[in-house]
């Protein structure tokens, strides 16, 4: 875009919002042209030193790059090293995956979109790690059954429907469980981390993981959570009851940023009053105040 037009725009808080709004409704269509058209997949070495199997969507060139969500991935970088175990809750096609299995630490992943899903196998396979992971090909949530799952490929399949702007239209039913009937009793002395990134039905997945939320040690948890973004009907009615589920185990929560800053209470409760959070992210770390990860 030329400097003129970017600076027009920018005196204009119109059209920057219709500029948003056009921009968006692009990043949709594209997840859809790599779903129903364009379906072929590349193959790259990663800057992590991995190779990465994906697909047309533009959060995909970013992870071939190694320049996907840097702030979360610093995060889940610096806690590898301290932990035994990654759970990868919406793996998509296993880029957080390999990243912990490239530093070693076994993983259990949830990805119930089928496009996705092979993405993700022949991920572990191509960088010979099909021992290493278990991989269950469905949701989880609050009780297991049967769910929806909507719109196409990419980050952004939910089993929230019109999350996001995306098209309600593309769906298929997925079997779902829970986090707490997977890990049970298993683990009980090692060090977790849990990466949810779900699209709006993180509360869902936590009101079938309380066992789990409680257990000793502490599990670290890097979520997803939006107060306003994204939600089609806004805002997000459990956004202050999931922090407080963690604050009521004895967790603490930091923003997951290139600087973690701790979140209270009265941070929470402002911004629900307000609708609107200044937290600059919608990505928070939930961990045991005695562990040292900042």
């Amino acid at each position: 875009m030329p400097p003129w037009l970017k600076k027009m725009i920018g005196r204009s808080s119109t059209l920057e919002r219709n500029l948003k709004k056009l921009n968006w409704k692009i990043h949709v269509a594209k997840d859809w042209w790599g779903t129903k058209v364009w379906r072929k997949t590349t193959e790259v070495t990663t800057p992590f030193g991995f190779k990465l199997t994906s697909g047309f969507h533009p959060a995909y060139k970013q992870m071939r790059a190694g320049q996907f969500e840097p702030a979360e991935t610093a995060v889940i970088l610096k806690c590898l090293g301290q932990v035994d175990l990654f759970v990868d809750i919406g793996a998509n096609l296993g880029y957080y995956t390999c990243m912990a299995l490239q530093n070693n630490v076994p993983v259990i992943a949830f990805e119930p979109q089928q496009q996705n899903l092979q993405c993700l196998l022949q991920n572990l396979i191509a960088n010979n790690w099909e021992d290493e992971a278990e991989v269950f090909p469905m949701a989880l949530s609050d009780k297991a059954g049967l769910l929806t799952l909507y719109g196409a490929s990419g980050p952004s399949a939910s089993l929230v429907k019109n999350w996001a702007g995306y098209s309600s239209r593309f769906k298929k039913i997925v079997p779902v469980t829970t986090l707490d009937s997977i890990l049970g009793s298993r683990f009980s002395e090692e060090r977790i981390f849990i990466k949810i990134d779900v699209e709006g039905a993180e509360y869902g997945v936590l009101q079938g993981a309380l066992l789990s939320i409680a257990r000793s040690p502490m599990p670290v948890w890097l979520l997803e959570v939006c107060l306003h973004e994204f939600h089609p009907d806004e805002p997000n009615p459990n956004f202050l009851q999931t922090f407080k589920l963690f604050w009521d185990n004895g967790y603490e929560a930091y923003t997951a940023s290139e600087k973690p800053k701790l979140v209270t209470q009265d941070d929470v409760n402002r911004w629900v009053k307000e609708k609107h959070s200044d937290s600059g992210t919608f990505n928070y770390v939930f961990v045991d105040a005695d562990m040292s990860i900042f």
